[in-house]
Formats: structure tokens, C-alpha cells, sequence
């Protein structure tokens, strides 16, 4: 048989078998090759980044946390009042530097002067920080005897006793902490704003022999002017002067409160405390 001169009859079968294995290979190389391309970690520059950007998330998340800690650390500081400043009781002196702060821009030298409490009209103060109750009865001491007489006369409106707080909350606690001073046969007439319309009030205190009145600088104020609330029966007006709130404000610290006050004390009860046997107590 002739030969097929078109064929390399040079490279036999087995040979052809190599290569073709050879580029089976090949291509598989380059297939892999591929997959290597396409799962292959990122460029050492792109890692970088990449890294850069977890640390700056990571430093702004720090600092975010750390701001936050640091405004509730702030905010917890409520005042700048030294330790000590806030557990000192208050004194005469307290309530005069007070209404005088007030009262200063309104009136002159000798008239300002004139309106202030002098330190005997001032029973002594709670040095002790004496709970109310036990305050009351050490310096009230005779407060039976007024009791007693203040029952037997029934004069409606006149209490023996007014306390003054700074908000209706306090009001109601301080009236429960006195239960054991105020004997059963007390009544009490609250005397603030919450819960409690003026008209109920004055209809209360024109028809009740009451001996305590509690209540806010602004109520009483009103109710005095309204001539519902009698004043001649006072043996002591009581500030609730040294207890804080929340917010470590006392009763002469709360700016509209404080106004109310000093208009109280300068307008009505200091004159109903001079020359008599009334005096301020420094609760």
C-alpha cells in the first residue's frame, strides 16, 4: 500500500498521544490558572486599605463610647456645690442673704433693711439635721397646749403652724413624715397647686378649724390676699429650708419659687413674726 505522504510519518501514534496529552494539560493549567485568578486574596494594597478602614471604624466607634461616658459622667455631676456645702443646714443669715439678693434692685438701703427677719425671730437651727418630726417637738415644745387651744377656739382658716416647700410632691411627703408631731386630732390643709383647684381650697379653709397649713410660696400668697388664710393663730412658720431634690435644688434655689417666697416672707409673714410669739423655723 502506498503511504499517505500528507501525514508526518515521522511522529507515531504514541507521540501523537504525548502532545495531545500535553495540551490536555496545558489547558487545564489555564483553567486552574483562572480559578486561581478569581479566588485569589486581595492585592497586598487592597488589604491595606481595607484595614485602615476597620481601624477608623473601630477608633470613631472608641470615641463615640468614650464621649458617652464622659456626658453621663457629666451629667451626674448635677452641682458644683462642695460635699460639705450641701449637708451644711441652713441659718438666719441664709434666709437674709437670700431676700436680699431678691429685693435689692427694688428697694432701698434703709427700706430693704427694715424688711429683713432679725436673727431673734428665727427659732434655732436643725444643726442636728434632725428628721421633721423630732425637729418639730424640740423646738415647739409646748405644741400640746397650742393644740389644745387651738381646738377648743375653732377659728376656721387660722392654722398654728405653716409650712412652706417648694413643690406639691415634697408637700405630701413632708406631711406624712410628721404624722407622729401632729397628733390624730390635727387637721391639715394642703395648700398647693397640684391636684388641688383654689376654690376647693378657700371653701376648705372658710368652713375648717385646721392647725397645720402646708403648702407652696405661690398658693399660700394667693390664698393670703384672698383673705382666706388667717395668719394671727401662727406660733411658727416652717421653710422647709435644707431638704434637696432630685436635682440637689433646695426650696430658696428654684428661681420662680424663690420669687414667691421672698414676696411671702417680705410682704406678709415677717410682719406677722415681729412682735410676736411667732417665729421662722429652718426645717
Amino acid at each position: 500500500m502506498a503511504d499517505d505522504l500528507g501525514d508526518e510519518w515521522w511522529v507515531s501514534d504514541d507521540n501523537k498521544t504525548q502532545s495531545s496529552a500535553e495540551e490536555l494539560v496545558t489547558s487545564q493549567k489555564k483553567t486552574d490558572g483562572e480559578l486561581v485568578s478569581i479566588s485569589k486574596k486581595p492585592s497586598k494594597r487592597k488589604a491595606e486599605a481595607a484595614d485602615a478602614t476597620k481601624k477608623e471604624k473601630h477608633a470613631k466607634k472608641k470615641k463615640q463610647s468614650k464621649s458617652g461616658q464622659d456626658q453621663r459622667k457629666e451629667r451626674k455631676r448635677i452641682t458644683e456645690e462642695s460635699e460639705e456645702n450641701l449637708s451644711k443646714p441652713g441659718s438666719a443669715e441664709d434666709v437674709r442673704t437670700m431676700m436680699s439678693k431678691v429685693l435689692k434692685d427694688r428697694l432701698g438701703k434703709e427700706a430693704l433693711e427694715d424688711c429683713l427677719p432679725a436673727e431673734d425671730d428665727f427659732y434655732p437651727d436643725n444643726v442636728a439635721s434632725l428628721v421633721p418630726s423630732k425637729y418639730l417637738n424640740n423646738v415647739l415644745t409646748n405644741w400640746r397646749a397650742i393644740l389644745k387651744k387651738s381646738l377648743f377656739m375653732k377659728k376656721t382658716g387660722s392654722p398654728c403652724i405653716l409650712i412652706v416647700t417648694s413643690s406639691a410632691i415634697r408637700a405630701v411627703e413632708l406631711n406624712r413624715l410628721i404624722k407622729d408631731f401632729l397628733d390624730g386630732k390635727c387637721k391639715v390643709a394642703k395648700l398647693f397647686a397640684k391636684h388641688m383647684k383654689v376654690e376647693e381650697q378657700k371653701k376648705f379653709l372658710t368652713k375648717t378649724n385646721c392647725q397645720v397649713g402646708i403648702g407652696t410660696p405661690g398658693r399660700l400668697l394667693l390664698l393670703i390676699k384672698q383673705g382666706v388664710l388667717q395668719l394671727e393663730s401662727l406660733v411658727a412658720v416652717v421653710l422647709d429650708w435644707n431638704w434637696r431634690d432630685s436635682k440637689l435644688k433646695r426650696l430658696p434655689d428654684i428661681p420662680e419659687v424663690r420669687q414667691d417666697l421672698v414676696l411671702l416672707l417680705k410682704d406678709f409673714l415677717i410682719e406677722t413674726v415681729r412682735g410676736s410669739p411667732c417665729k421662722l423655723a429652718l426645717l
